[in-house]
């Protein structure tokens, strides 16, 4: 059932400080980032140990079979993580929408939404980018190991040497897929969630682009920053027409260890 449209003042949330928003978003990112990095770390290395220990013993190292042996931990791991970031999204938005409300007008907001369906409509839509990541982690090692048997080396000195160059290469790995995946995942929430709100409450929804401003931070973004559009307009990112940060329109030029986020409030409250 259609849930009934509320009072289109009821939400207002008064003049909204771009900055304190935005940073209150990056903390809950960051909080995420690091928690993904730290399991995706574990999980390389493991599969790399495995993977190692058979071609020490064995001599056998079959790329198609790595990829498929990663996949198998890495996919429930990646959903797993995208359902966490879109609940603690959510719950942030809720809880700002609470606040300072009577107790005649509660909000829960999430109650209108069928939130496993837009998780796995995030995540069908990035398995092809995903696997893609696996797959280029199996011929990494697969490549390290042609090198060691080029050299002539013992399959324990072939071993170590994949080791040695791989774990660094996964560490930095890891570290750019959980900010990419956090923030891309994130992002995507934050923008269904206040779609949604503007369906059910009529509220006249504008967006705005908020950059980190630092030596990282892309050209193209900087320029962006403070740009703002209506909800179902796209921003203008460097001649690239993005619906949010993070968006997959951009490419991976605008999507890799981006770290901007987008403000949503009713136009009347736009800083």
């Amino acid at each position: 059932m259609q849930p009934q449209r509320k009072e289109f003042n009821q939400f207002r949330q008064r003049r909204v400080s771009t900055r304190r928003e935005s940073r209150r978003q990056l903390v809950i990112r960051n909080n995420l980032e690091k928690r993904f990095y730290r399991t995706l770390n574990s999980l390389f290395r493991k599969f790399l140990n495995v993977q190692l220990y058979r071609y020490s013993e064995f001599g056998i190292f079959e790329e198609v079979i790595a990829e498929q042996d990663l996949n198998e931990d890495f996919m429930p791991l990646v959903l797993s993580h995208y359902t966490r970031t879109f609940k603690v999204i959510y719950k942030f938005n809720e809880d700002k929408y609470m606040m300072d409300r009577k107790a005649d007008e509660a909000f829960v907001f999430g109650r209108s939404v069928d939130f496993e369906a837009v998780v796995a409509q995030y995540f069908n839509g990035r398995q092809l980018i995903l696997s893609g990541i696996t797959s280029r982690m199996a011929n990494r090692i697969s490549k390290l190991i042609e090198q060691g048997r080029a050299d002539n080396l013992t399959l324990p000195q072939i071993a170590k040497l994949v080791s040695d160059k791989f774990l660094p290469i996964a560490r930095s790995r890891a570290a750019l897929i959980a900010r990419t995946e956090t923030h891309s995942a994130a992002s995507f929430a934050n923008h269904a969630y206040h779609e949604t709100l503007k369906i059910d409450t009529g509220l006249k929804m504008q967006k705005k682009w908020v950059a980190t401003n630092d030596a990282r931070t892309r050209s193209a973004h900087s320029q962006a920053n403070g740009q703002v559009v209506d909800m179902d307009e796209d921003f203008n990112i460097g001649g690239v027409p993005m619906g949010f940060a993070g968006d997959s329109k951009g490419g991976a030029k605008n999507v890799i260890n981006c770290r901007c986020v987008i403000v949503y409030a009713d136009e009347r409250d736009m800083e």
